[in-house]
């Protein structure tokens, strides 16, 4: 289990481990800090569910103190948020321009290699927090495409969510088995379905 959770920060330029070097970079005793807290928080999630695991488990395995973790998070969803918020930024970028594709490609492409962790978040009781992060992102991504025209019937809020229930209800059925198919067709159909219930409304 070390191995997959090691390998996950250094298959795609930015994933859920090594985005720690970009928010600290400078600080490296923090930088390291969270890098062994969010390993030791990815070797749990593949080993048991997402809803046993206790702040006690993370600080044992990454040999830190509880003061020290909660120097950096507030609890274990925030770790669970920071973790996500990369590769739910990627995933959420569906609905822009094509010319963002290849960047989804890349982020569907890193979500099958390490499907042995994602699939436990996608599918469990983490599985809120999940659609909470892309629901916030997505947000934040239509207020920035608003526009003087915008359905005023249609809350951003609501466009939101069901974006990001259909985003990961894609992915989690390719990521289980539901439907077979490659990361770039995946990626060109989590576009157009994207785009079709983001743009309409903006």
């Amino acid at each position: 289990m070390a191995d997959n959770t090691i390998r996950m920060s250094v298959i795609y330029k930015k994933t859920w481990v090594n985005c720690v070097t970009e928010e600290f970079e400078g600080d490296k005793r923090a930088e390291r800090t969270r890098l062994a807290l969010r390993n030791a928080f990815f070797e749990l999630v593949l080993s048991q569910p997402y809803g046993r695991i206790k702040i006690a488990d993370i600080i044992a395995k990454a040999d830190v103190g509880r003061s020290t973790f909660y120097e950096h998070y507030k609890n274990k969803d925030d770790l669970l948020y920071a973790s996500l918020r990369w590769p739910m930024t990627v995933l959420a970028s569906a609905m822009l321009p094509p010319s963002k594709v290849l960047d989804v490609q890349g982020i569907l492409e890193h979500f099958w290699q390490n499907r042995s962790f994602a699939r436990p978040i996608l599918t469990g009781a983490a599985r809120k927090h999940v659609n909470s992060c892309l629901s916030q992102i997505l947000m934040a991504q239509l207020h920035n495409m608003s526009s003087p025209l915008q359905n005023r019937y249609v809350p951003v809020s609501a466009i939101a969510q069901a974006l990001a229930a259909t985003q990961l209800t894609l992915l989690t059925d390719w990521l289980t088995g539901v439907f077979a198919t490659t990361p770039d067709k995946l990626a060109q159909q989590l576009m157009l379905t994207s785009r079709a219930i983001a743009i309409p409304s903006v």
